[in-house]
C-alpha cells in the first residue's frame, strides 16, 4: 500500500475530476489539505477537502462527517457542505469534500500581518465574540466542533465584525458533553493565542486575563460551564 502523502503538491490548472480544476491551496492540516478549485461547467468557486488517508482507512469517519455537515449548515460558522467526490491520486482512491468557498484568510495567515503576530486585545476578543457565537449554534444542537485552532478557522473582516467559517471536525471518542467543554477550553487557549501567548499573557489587561485564568481548565470551566456562559460574560464585562 502507497505511503500516506504529506501532500498532495496540486497546481494551479490541475484537474481534479472531471468536473474542477485547481486553483490555489489554501490550508493544510494533519488530515488532509484544501484547494481553492473551479467548476469547469460554471466558472463557480468551490473549496475541495482531500484527505491524506486512503478511502478504505476512513470510509465510516467521512460518511459521519459529511452528514454532521449537512445537519449543521444552517450554522453561521459551519462551512456549507455541497457533495462528497472519490478521487484517484497518488495511485489510490481517496475522499475530497465539496464545499461553499469562503474567501476569507485562514487565521494563522491572517495573524502574519499583525505586528509580533498577534493582535491588539480589543480585536481579539472581537474575533472570539463572532466565534462564540457561531459555536453556541453547534452546541445548542448538542454537536460540538471538537477541533477549533488558529488552522482551521477562515476569516473575513468588515469593520470590526468578523465573519468566520471552519471547515474541520473531529471526534476523538469522547462524549458529546465531555467535546463541548473541550471547544471552550479551545476558544479561551485561542484568545491566549492571539494575544500573544505565554510570552505577553502577563501584561494582558483585565479583560484578557478574566477569560484565560492562565490557562487553568478547571477554573475556566468552573467560571463557563458552557458556552452560553462565555458569550454572557463577552457580553457583558467591563473594561
Amino acid at each position: 500500500m502507497p505511503a500516506t502523502p504529506k501532500t498532495f503538491d496540486l497546481s494551479k490548472g490541475d484537474s481534479l475530476t472531471w468536473r474542477y480544476d485547481v486553483i490555489e491551496r489554501i490550508g493544510s492540516g494533519t488530515e488532509g489539505e484544501v484547494y481553492k478549485i473551479r467548476e469547469k461547467s460554471t466558472g463557480l468557486t468551490r473549496a475541495a477537502k482531500l484527505y491524506f488517508q486512503s478511502k478504505a482507512e476512513i470510509a465510516k469517519s467521512f460518511v459521519r462527517y459529511a452528514r454532521k455537515l449537512d445537519a449543521l449548515r444552517d450554522c453561521a460558522i459551519v462551512i456549507n457542505y455541497l457533495h462528497a467526490e472519490e478521487v484517484w491520486i497518488n495511485d489510490r482512491f481517496i475522499y475530497c469534500l465539496i464545499s461553499e468557498y469562503f474567501g476569507g484568510a485562514i487565521l494563522d495567515d491572517m495573524l502574519k500581518q499583525y505586528r509580533g503576530k498577534r493582535m491588539p486585545p480589543f480585536e481579539a476578543l472581537n474575533l472570539i465574540h463572532a466565534l462564540v457565537v457561531g459555536l453556541e449554534e453547534i452546541h445548542a444542537r448538542k454537536e460540538f466542533h471538537g477541533d477549533l485552532h488558529k488552522g482551521n478557522i477562515f476569516v473575513e473582516r468588515t469593520g470590526v465584525f468578523f465573519r468566520l467559517r471552519t471547515i474541520d471536525f473531529h471526534d476523538w471518542g469522547r462524549t458529546p458533553a465531555t467535546e463541548r467543554r473541550a471547544d471552550i477550553l479551545c476558544v479561551v487557549r485561542l484568545l491566549y493565542d492571539l494575544v500573544g501567548g505565554r510570552e505577553h499573557y502577563k501584561k494582558q489587561p483585565a479583560a484578557i486575563r478574566e477569560i484565560c485564568l492562565g490557562l487553568r481548565s478547571d477554573l475556566i470551566l468552573k467560571k463557563f460551564p458552557t458556552v452560553f456562559h462565555l458569550r454572557a460574560h463577552l457580553e457583558t464585562f467591563e473594561w
